[in-house]
């Protein structure tokens, strides 16, 4: 009996980090740099809260993100380079661009 219940327990341990693994793989890499740097402010996919707007649907450039991320117009704290690279900051934008 006991076998069994420690088998089913390792089986069900296996399974469920297979499916979170699985999940994370889903997600993009700007996804990923959005969740961990914007969402906190600008919400879940991008939605807005009371501290950011909404940034969906996105219609910024390139060259306009990259401004306000390093130097914003706004109460929004910049990112240096250093902090958010700028490959990372094309990635929030093919992320952001692909919400619909």
């Amino acid at each position: 009996m006991n076998r069994t219940v420690f088998a089913s327990v390792v089986v069900a341990m296996t399974l469920s980090t297979w499916v979170v693994g699985r999940a994370a793989q889903g997600s993009s890499p700007g996804q990923q740099v959005y969740e961990g740097e914007c969402q906190r402010c600008h919400g879940s996919k991008g939605a807005g809260t009371n501290d950011g707007p909404s940034l969906v649907p996105f219609k910024w450039s390139y060259e306009q993100t990259l401004q306000q991320i390093r130097q914003p117009a706004c109460e929004m704290p910049s990112f240096s380079p250093s902090e958010l690279s700028d490959e990372q900051i094309a990635q929030i934008i093919t992320y952001l661009k692909s919400i619909k």
